[in-house]
């Protein structure tokens, strides 16, 4: 039964060879620069052997045996070439062994706390280099600076909240115009979305229903007028039926009367009913324009609500419009204070740290332009790592 003890042991010597011969393999394929530095090591032959640096030219220069170039090969290939070279010089075939004693340097530039040349190792990333580097660029300790930072990112916030809340009633009031304008029916929104934004919705909802209201009142005085304009209208057909038929008896009338066959007493109360009649009619007539004037009334009740709606709508939008535009102002003037400043202080500003974003270049020799890396991509000997901090372009839109 093996202890728990061995257990751990043998866990940790299989750690450490697995990590040995990842560090074999990657000094096997890695290929061999100017600068670097090898170690060369002729088995029985102390004077030829030591740490040797890659030179201009591709070269390492080894007493009695000269230049041989090495550049662009693997250490492998360089025990071969060497190999090679000393059994031509002394006609014996030599054993030799070949290491990387130091890689090139890979540089660090940009916001990092402190840029330079840093010692490259296999398996070095990107965000490896940057903790090597001390990580972002810090401002300096001073007081007055570290309160201007606390202020900075305080105006950051509160911008952050107001372009909030100006986006949200923006949307609100740009969805409504645009029922509007394409005719469409309101319909009530089974959900609206959470926060700031369900909070405008449900504010336009609200003014919508009161202009609603006003104007189904309205429309309900023009119903009522127009039912009482058809009645006036029907009561002065029938009042001027009868008069007609009054007419046609007075005529009558008068017409007895002239042969002496009827009373003057008759033909005057002929007269005083038709004028009853016509001033019934007249009456009518006025009551009839009356509710006809009910209804244009209330027809133009409904465009002045309904005009003073779209207008409010409108001048409510480009305000915040405007509050929009001046509140995302506000926040990349901060996140760029910020940025040149402190970047390290958009750390704990929770989504505020989304609108920076950390940009890595890797300037490789022989590419024709920077590489966009990840913190996770691998660096190569003699590589210039940058390192920037941009806002992201949708918060100046």
């Amino acid at each position: 039964m093996i202890s728990k003890t061995l257990q751990v042991l043998l866990l940790s010597l299989l750690a450490i060879y697995s990590a040995v011969a990842a560090q074999a393999q990657a000094d096997a394929d890695y290929t061999v620069g100017v600068g670097d530095r090898l170690a060369v090591s002729i088995y029985g032959k102390p004077e030829l052997s030591g740490t040797f640096e890659v030179r201009a030219d591709g070269q390492v220069v080894l007493h009695l045996l000269g230049g041989i170039p090495v550049a662009g090969a693997t250490v492998r290939e360089i025990e071969q070439r060497i190999e090679a070279e000393a059994q031509e010089r002394f006609s014996s075939r030599e054993s030799v062994l070949v290491d990387m004693a130091e890689y090139r340097s890979v540089y660090v530039a940009g916001v990092v706390d402190i840029p330079g040349a840093y010692e490259y190792r296999p398996g070095l990333t990107v965000m490896k280099a940057v903790a090597l580097a001390g990580g972002l660029q810090k401002a300096a300790a001073e007081t007055n600076l570290d309160r201007e930072v606390e202020a900075t990112r305080r105006r950051a916030m509160e911008a952050r909240e107001k372009l909030t809340f100006a986006e949200a009633e923006q949307a609100a009031l740009a969805k409504e115009l645009a029922r509007i304008e394409e005719g469409e029916v309101a319909e009530a929104q089974e959900t609206l979305p959470e926060g700031p934004l369900g909070d405008q919705h449900q504010l336009v909802d609200l003014r919508r229903s009161l202009t609603e209201g006003l104007t189904e009142g309205s429309e309900r005085k023009m119903i009522l007028a127009d039912e009482e304009a058809m009645l006036f209208a029907q009561r002065r057909e029938l009042i001027n039926s009868q008069l007609a038929a009054t007419q046609e008896q007075l005529s009558g009338m008068e017409d007895l009367a002239a042969r002496g066959l009827a009373r003057r007493e008759q033909t005057l109360q002929l007269e005083i009913n038709a004028d009853e009649f016509r001033s019934d009619a007249l009456e009518a007539a006025a009551f009839e324009a009356r509710a006809r004037q009910t209804i244009a009334n209330a027809e133009s009740d409904i465009r002045i609500a309904e005009m003073e709606y779209n207008h409010k709508l409108l001048a409510d939008k480009i305000a915040a419009d405007q509050r929009v535009a001046l509140a995302r102002a506000e926040l990349q003037l901060a996140l760029d204070y910020l940025r040149e400043t402190d970047p390290s202080a958009m750390q704990g500003m929770g989504d505020m740290g989304a609108m920076m974003q950390t940009v890595y270049e890797i300037h490789r020799a022989g590419e024709d332009g920077p590489i966009m890396a990840e913190p996770g991509t691998p660096l190569a000997p003699d590589d210039l790592l940058m390192v920037e901090m941009v806002g992201l372009q949708a918060v100046g839109q």
